[in-house]
C-alpha cells in the first residue's frame, strides 16, 4: 500500500471516530468485515495456487528421478547449444504471456474497492446529517 492509501484509510477512520455514532461504527465494521473477507479469499486462492505448483514440482521431480534411474545423463550446456544452433533460426518466436487481471476483478483492486466503499459510506452519513 502506498502512503496515500494509508492516509486515506486513516482519515476515514478518524472521520468516523471523531463523532462516533452507531451508524458510523457499523459502517466501519462493515468495511473491516469486507476487507477481512477479501483477504481470506485472496489467501485461499494463493494457497490453492501454491498447492498446484507444489504438485507440479513433485511431478517434475519424479520425472527427473525416473530419467536419472535409467542412467540417461542430461546433455551438457555446450553440446546442447551446439546441437540446437541450426534449429534456432527456424524456431517460432514465443509470445510473452499476457498479464492476469487482479483477482478482485480490476478497477484498482482491493484498495480501489476499499476507497470506493469508504467514500460511499461517508457520503451516505454526511447526507443523513451525522
Amino acid at each position: 500500500m502506498s502512503d496515500d492509501d494509508d492516509d486515506f484509510i486513516l482519515e476515514e477512520f478518524e472521520w468516523a471516530l471523531k463523532d462516533p455514532t452507531e451508524e458510523k461504527l457499523r459502517a466501519l465494521g462493515d468495511v473491516v468485515s469486507t476487507i477481512t473477507k477479501k483477504l481470506v479469499d485472496a489467501i485461499g486462492g494463493l494457497d490453492k495456487r501454491l498447492y498446484d505448483l507444489e504438485t507440479k514440482l513433485d511431478g517434475l521431480d519424479s520425472k527427473v528421478d525416473q530419467i536419472a534411474s535409467r542412467g540417461v545423463a542430461p546433455p551438457s550446456a555446450a553440446s546442447a547449444a551446439a546441437s540446437a544452433a541450426p534449429d534456432i533460426a527456424s524456431a517460432p518466436i514465443a509470445k510473452a504471456p499476457t498479464a492476469r487481471p487482479p483477482p478482485t476483478g480490476g478497477g484498482g483492486g482491493l484498495m480501489g474497492e476499499l476507497k470506493t466503499l469508504l467514500a460511499a459510506r461517508r457520503r451516505k452519513a454526511d447526507a443523513t446529517g451525522e
